[in-house]
């Protein structure tokens, strides 16, 4: 048995993190992004950095609650060039070549 509850796979989590803080019009904390992921703070931290090195988030640091922490939002960024997303594409072409091809033979 895993340590945490949390059903995210490791390699989904930055996306996952950017829905999240996505849904929140006003930003959210990063604080309330580690209980979301339900993952440690350096975790948190790390992807984090991650986010706002390739332009997708921005870091303003607050005073909530008495504490320092970080409040998160997404930038303006252009979509992430993801070599993942066009081999998806290239097999949803095909699926749908395949699809008329069969269609015209029938």
């Amino acid at each position: 048995m895993g340590r945490s509850s949390n059903l995210t796979a490791p390699a989904q989590m930055p996306d996952k993190a950017l829905e999240l803080i996505g849904s929140r019009a006003d930003g959210l904390l990063q604080s309330e992004l580690r209980k979301l992921l339900g993952i440690e703070s350096s975790k948190c931290s790390r992807i984090v950095s991650k986010l706002m090195q390739s332009g997708l988030v921005r870091r303003e640091s607050i005073i909530a609650g008495g504490y320092r922490t970080f409040l998160l939002r997404l930038t303006a960024a252009q979509p992430r060039n993801d070599p993942s997303s066009h081999h998806i594409d290239a097999y949803l072409t095909e699926i749908y070549l395949l699809y008329l091809m069969r269609g015209s033979i029938n």
